[in-house]
This record gives C-alpha cells, sequence and structure tokens, in this order.
C-alpha cells in the first residue's frame, strides 16, 4: 500500500510568523482577512476578522465609526493572552463588504453580524461596543436577541468603552458645542476620497510653514543686529562708569502653540488634520496599548499600584508602530462608509439618529427584556410616546416602567475619559441619565478615568484590560458567577 508522502519541511514550517517574529505577515494571515461570500439577509459579501485565542470565550466587537476590522487588529495578542476570541465585522463600505443606502445602515449592518454569528456557529455572551457602535449594539440587543447564548433571559453583557452621545439640540439645558460641527456634510460624506489628499496637503503646508518660519528667524536676528547697530552707542577705548543702553526694546516673538517649528512641541497641520479622523474615527492609539502595564500588586522594586510592575510587550517591531502598519491596511481597503458613519453620529442623514434616537432605543431596549423576561412591558409605551415626540408624564408609565424589575437584568458597563474632547462630560452625564433611566430592566456601572480621552480608554488598563478581565472572569456564560 502506497502512502503519501509527507510535505516537504520548508523554512515556513519551522517559523511561522507570530505577533513578535515578523508582525507584518502575521497581520497577513487569514484570520485577519477573513470573508463571508454572501450574507443571506443582504445579499452582499462581508468581510470580518476572527482573532485572539480561537478556543477563547467568544466577544463581539461593534466598532467605532472607523468601521474597519483593522481598528482591532492591535487587540490580537492582547484577546489571547486573556484567552478571548474577538470577532469583528466590517461594516457596509468598509474592506470587502457590500455598501448600502445610509438610511438602512443600521439595520443591514446588524444584519451581517448576525450571519457572521451563524456562520462561525457562535453565540457570544459579550458585546463590546466603542464610540459609534452603541447604534449598532443596542439595535442587535433590541432586534436580534436570538444571535446570543440565551437571547434576553439573560442578556449577555454589554461593555461600552467611550461610547458616542448623540448631539442635543441647542435649547436642550445639557447642550454642548461639539467641535467639528461645522465640517460640511459632503466633505463627510466623501471623506475616504477627500482625506487622504487633506493630510498630505496639510502636511505639504506644514512643511511650508517650516521653512519660511525658518527664514523668517533667519531675516528676523540680521534685522535685530542691525537695529541695535543703530539704536547703540558706539564702543569706546576708554571705560566709562555708565552702562549703555538701547534706545528702544524689542519683545520677542515667541513661536505659536499650535504650530510645530523643527519638530518642536506643538501640533503640526498635518498632525492636527490626522488627529481629527482618529478621534473621528475611534482613534489609532491602540499602538500604544502594545506596551502596556500588567495589573499586580506589587513591583520589582517593592512598590505597589495597578498601574505599577512589570510590562508586557505584545508586538515586535515594526517600520513604525503596530498602529501605522494596521492604518495603512485600512487606508488600502474601502472606507466609504466611514463617511456614512459621521453623518450618522452628526445626525445628518434622512433617519433621526440624535438625542430622541437614543432616548427611544434605550426605551425600545428595556420593553425588550421587560417582555423576553416577565411577558409584559410599561416600557413600550414610553417609547410610543417619545416617537411621537411626547414626554411621558412622570406620573404615568415611565414611572412604572423606571421602577420596573427582572430576574436578569443587562448588565450595561461603561468607561469614560474626562478628557474625552468628543464626548465632553455634559455629554456623558446625558447618556448615563437616559442608559440608567430603567435600573430594574438595565443595570448601569460607571468607571470613570478622571485621565483618559475618547481613544486612549482602548490602549489602557482602566479600559480594554478591565474589559477583558471581566469577560475572562465570567467565561462564556450570560448566568451570573456563584
Amino acid at each position: 500500500m502506497l502512502r503519501a508522502k509527507p510535505p516537504p519541511m520548508t523554512l515556513s514550517s519551522f517559523f511561522s510568523p507570530t505577533p513578535h517574529h515578523d508582525p507584518v505577515t502575521y497581520l497577513s494571515t487569514p484570520k485577519f482577512n477573513r470573508r463571508l461570500a454572501r450574507c443571506p439577509r443582504t445579499n452582499l459579501p462581508v468581510t470580518y476578522s476572527d482573532i485572539g485565542d480561537e478556543d477563547g470565550v467568544p466577544l463581539v466587537y461593534v466598532l467605532p465609526s472607523g468601521c474597519s476590522r483593522w481598528i482591532a487588529a492591535p487587540m490580537d495578542p492582547l484577546a489571547r493572552s486573556y484567552g478571548i476570541r474577538l470577532i469583528v465585522v466590517d461594516r457596509p463600505g468598509c474592506g470587502g463588504t457590500g455598501e448600502v443606502p445610509l438610511d438602512e445602515r443600521i439595520e443591514r449592518s446588524c444584519e451581517m453580524i448576525v450571519s457572521v454569528l451563524e456562520h462561525l456557529q457562535v453565540k457570544p455572551a459579550h458585546i463590546l461596543a466603542t464610540s459609534a457602535g452603541i447604534y449598532y449594539a443596542l439595535h442587535l440587543l433590541t432586534y436580534h436577541p436570538s444571535a446570543f447564548q440565551t437571547s434576553l433571559n439573560p442578556p449577555p453583557r454589554l461593555y461600552l468603552i467611550s461610547p458616542w452621545s448623540p448631539l442635543l439640540p441647542p435649547d436642550h439645558e445639557d447642550y454642548w458645542s461639539f467641535k467639528w460641527g461645522w465640517i460640511p456634510t459632503p466633505l463627510i460624506a466623501t471623506q475616504h476620497i477627500t482625506t487622504p489628499h487633506l493630510i498630505k496637503a496639510a502636511q505639504g503646508a506644514q512643511k511650508a510653514l517650516d521653512t519660511s518660519l525658518k527664514v523668517y528667524e533667519t531675516g528676523r536676528t540680521y534685522a535685530l543686529k542691525w537695529f541695535k547697530s543703530l539704536t547703540e552707542d558706539p564702543p569706546t577705548p576708554v571705560s566709562s562708569s555708565t552702562t549703555s543702553t538701547p534706545v528702544g526694546s524689542i519683545t520677542p516673538i515667541e513661536k505659536s502653540d499650535t504650530v510645530a517649528v523643527d519638530g518642536g512641541g506643538g501640533s503640526g497641520l498635518g498632525d492636527g488634520a490626522a488627529s481629527v479622523l482618529r478621534d473621528m474615527q475611534g482613534g489609532t492609539t491602540l499602538g500604544e496599548g502594545t506596551d502596556v502595564p500588567v495589573p499586580t500588586t506589587q513591583t520589582e522594586e517593592g512598590g505597589e499600584g495597578e498601574n505599577s510592575g512589570r510590562r508586557t510587550k505584545y508586538w515586535g517591531k515594526f517600520p513604525c508602530c503596530v498602529a501605522c502598519t494596521t492604518s495603512e491596511f485600512m487606508t488600502a481597503e474601502n472606507g466609504q462608509g466611514i463617511g456614512q458613519e459621521h453623518l450618522i453620529c452628526l445626525n445628518r442623514g434622512p433617519n433621526d439618529t440624535g438625542a430622541k434616537w437614543l432616548e427611544i432605543a434605550t426605551s425600545d431596549l428595556a420593553a425588550t427584556i421587560d417582555f423576553a423576561q416577565l411577558g409584559e412591558s410599561s416600557s413600550s409605551s414610553v417609547s410610543k410616546s417619545l416617537r411621537e415626540g411626547q414626554q411621558p408624564p412622570k406620573d404615568g408609565n415611565e414611572v412604572e416602567a423606571e421602577k420596573k424589575t427582572v430576574p436578569n437584568p443587562l448588565i450595561v458597563d461603561v468607561w469614560w475619559g474626562w478628557e474625552d474632547d468628543m464626548v465632553p462630560r455634559k455629554g456623558q452625564l446625558w447618556f448615563n441619565n437616559v442608559v440608567g433611566a430603567y435600573p430594574g430592566l438595565m443595570n448601569l456601572r460607571i468607571h470613570d478615568v478622571p485621565d483618559g480621552d475618547h481613544t486612549d480608554l482602548l490602549a489602557r488598563v482602566e479600559g480594554i484590560h478591565e474589559v477583558m478581565g471581566m469577560v475572562q472572569s465570567q467565561g462564556d456564560t450570560t448566568f451570573a458567577s456563584p
């Protein structure tokens, strides 16, 4: 009987790429680039990644407005270290996922996520959403609860890191001014085309400005010398008890804090444009999380504290860093959908995605949880009132809904950075009030990080590490630990 010959041994047989060894090649492996040829619900192709520990606890990550799976790629070794399987789906118009009309974006995106989970035969017990992912997380839980392990009885655990808080109307008592609200809608809608050119133009302008400032400084130096030669007394060979002073004085011109000269501490035009994009898209500061402190009770020097102790390096060397590399992978693919995401966040689409949307979506989810566990709902009438533009009376159904209690409320953990310039503190507090309005149905647990911002919590112990620690501790179940 003939036996098949074993495959020849090659160098790659001994040296498969890893995050530490050849990380760029590692990012090109299939698990970062999976594809569902046709979503049975939308009839469109869907690309996704299935990273972390392939045998770990499933966690579906609902992306921010930079809705590319590459946003999550730097989390791969971190997720694996916590024993977590991270499932990340490109939303429409990103990667190889088909495009959809703006007014169907939330519904179709959620259908694609459900189809991927079915394809993988996974029913998660945990869902993570960051920034604009809140739109999709609430819709998934309300309209596709069967995609999760025990539907809504009990519900899956929901983790929110710097969720987007929809903009409030100017006449609202909690209104805050959004600093990027001036950006024209056509520019947002086409940013996948215009942004790379804007960044190049800004970087070119920065270089020209740096050069002109150098010329200015040189000319100014010569001018000052010439001025002094005209205004100071000429030196004499005989010493005098008086000290010669200029007739006038010139106050040195300080360099602007907003312009970087010769790589100084200021922020350049190109850097500023890139910063805007990172903030709007959910950030690429994940690269900073590749070398983070591991919580320990005691440091090597004998000190104590969560942020002291040894540090774990999750990635090897890149030409620049893991964030830059994954950003290049991301920009090499279709990014049309990111503009749609920002239109949703700014409530500039055909459907209302502003403050009323969050109030209605939260009320709908509370009503769905109520019905799933008790077969009744007092929250549905509250949602109806909100849809009709009426504020439910406090002595009516809203009070009943607020007092309603189910055996297994949805546990929502939210992390806020107080230095978040995308969702300022007023927006965070308003969000907390809306989502926390049904404490017996949705148990909101708030984690405040005073020195955190909109993106860095995805690279910190006070954020993504705490999320993964909770998922690891809970395990692949929606039932509370004994």
